[in-house]
Parts: structure tokens; sequence; C-alpha cells
């Protein structure tokens, strides 16, 4: 394994080698255009679950991370959705709304090849399924929020006392933990590559990490010293959704470069030479069957002699 020092080095030289600042640009342009109509979808999904006006402890979450522009701006674009909300979640609104929404996951897709150094392989159909699937997925996943974000506050209530406390602070450490989660299906779906599934990987840890503490100091930043407004007028809300997805797309390809580094780092630190082949079960099997009867055989012709 290689030290801290030259770790970095390498990763700083993947970084510039990846292009990964314009990957995380042109990542951003999708994600922009598909996140409108993935909040469309989920509007759609969560009509089934949740009331109107639990929605809003979703956004207090998001909150927490985020600069208050952006949820802001996607509070507003929810509540409006909620109100003009017609039809359920296999209207053809929502359906189209899931197509688009899954174009942001095929960008994603194609970023993330490029990280990992790979090249598309895979059929069209298959990887748009891929898409919607993944979609569908985070849909649910940010339902599953969603309705924590509901019940464990409720649940802490009615407890009380130290226990309910620390319900209410382990609150953002769960949150976590199913964010790394999230990123380590990402990364082990999405791109063309063959890997071993983990629940966590190193890349998932460090690129959440990296992302609360980037999300978190942006946000202190456009609070305290960023005059968007005053710059960019009324769309200045928008510049800073697009910079926050920009760094948020940042930190999830560095978590995709981190993984392949150790990755490939690991097959280099592996024994040389071809692997030794092991038979599989049912030839295992069979040449224990041959074994059985040939040994039958030799003692009925003992027997018989």
């Amino acid at each position: 394994m290689s030290s801290p020092g030259s770790f970095l080095k390498r990763l700083l030289e993947e970084w510039q080698h990846d292009a990964i600042s314009q990957s995380g640009a042109a990542l951003t342009f999708y994600s922009i255009l598909a996140l409108f109509p993935f909040l469309i979808f989920l509007v759609a999904l969560a009509s089934y679950f949740i009331t109107p006006d639990n929605m809003d402890a979703l956004l207090v979450q998001l909150s927490q991370v985020a600069p208050e522009n952006v949820t802001k701006l996607i509070g507003n674009r929810l509540h409006s959705l909620q109100q003009t909300r017609k039809g359920g979640l296999l209207s053809l609104g929502a359906i189209g709304a899931l197509w688009s929404a899954s174009s942001g996951v095929m960008a994603l897709k194609s970023a993330l090849n490029r990280a990992y150094d790979v090249e598309e392989t895979r059929p069209f159909w298959k990887t748009r399924l891929m898409g919607l699937l993944a979609t569908i997925v985070a849909g649910a996943l940010s339902l599953v929020a969603m309705l924590a974000a509901v019940v464990v506050p409720a649940i802490a209530h009615a407890i009380g006392g130290p226990i309910g406390t620390a319900l209410v602070w382990l609150r953002l450490p769960i949150a976590g933990f199913f964010v790394m989660v999230l990123w380590a299906l990402i990364y082990w779906f999405l791109p063309n590559i063959k890997l071993p599934f983990k629940i966590l990987t190193p890349g998932s840890i460090a690129g959440v990490l990296v992302w609360i503490a980037a999300s978190w100091g942006f946000s202190q930043y456009v609070r305290h010293f960023g005059k968007y407004e005053v710059t960019y007028g009324a769309v200045g809300g928008v510049i800073i959704l697009l910079i926050w997805m920009w760094v948020s797309a940042q930190a999830l390809l560095l978590g995709a470069e981190i993984n392949k580094i150790l990755t490939q780092e690991k097959k280099r630190e592996a024994p040389s030479g071809p692997p030794v082949p092991r038979p599989s079960r049912k030839r295992s099997r069979a040449l224990a069957a041959m074994a059985i009867l040939a040994t039958a055989v030799l003692l009925w012709r003992r027997r018989a002699a």
C-alpha cells in the first residue's frame, strides 16, 4: 500500500488526467435538466405514502447541508408541484418525468466510465433500463429519507429524555450512512466495470464526507460573503444551485477516483503468475462419482476373482 503522500499525488494526477472538473460541469448541466422532472416523479411517488405537509421535513434536513437559496428554490418547486399535482405515479406526466430524470443518471454513468478509464460497450437499451432503475431506486430512497425525517422526530418526542435527544442527534449520522450506501451502489452498478459489491467503500465514505464539508462550507460562504443576488439579480438563486450541484458532482467523482486507485493498487500487490483454476462444483462432484464407481468396480472384480 502506498504512503498517504504518494496516494494524494496519484489522486491529483488521475483528477487532472480524467478531467474531473470538466466532467463535473457536464454532469451538472444534465443534472439540472433532470432535477425538476425527478421532483415531479418524486411528488407522484410520495403522494401514495405521505401527506404534502410532511415534505417540509425533508427540506429541513436538506437545509442542514445545502445553501439556503438551494433549499428555497427546490422547496418552492415541490410545493408548486403538490398544489398542481394531477394523476398518480402511473400518469403520463410522471412516466415522462421518470424518463427525463433518467437522463441525468445516464450522464452520471458516462462520467463514472471516464473516471474508471473504461469505454461503454453495453447496448443502449440495457444502459437506459439501468438508468430508469437507478432513478426509481433514488426516488424510493428519497421517500425513505422523507419518512425517516417525519417518523424519527415524532418517536424522539414521544420517548423524551436522553434517549429522545440521542435519536434527534443521530438523524444526520444515519442519513450520512445511507448516502454512503447509495454512493457505493452507484459506483458498483453504473460504470461498465465489474467490481465486487460492498455496502461501504473507501470512495463512498471519503466522497460523502468531502461533500458534506464542501456543501457546508459553500453554504456558509453564500450566507456571509457571497453576493450572488447583487451580481446576477433574479437568477442568483439558480447560480447558487448550479455551483452547489457542481461541487456535489466533484465529490461524487472524487469517490470514484479513490476506489479506482485502491483497486489498481490491490491488483498490483496481488501475487504474479496465472491463478490456479479451481474446479467447479459440478466438475468436482463428477470426479468424485467417477472415483467411487471405479473403486466399486475394482472391489467387484477382486471379489469375483
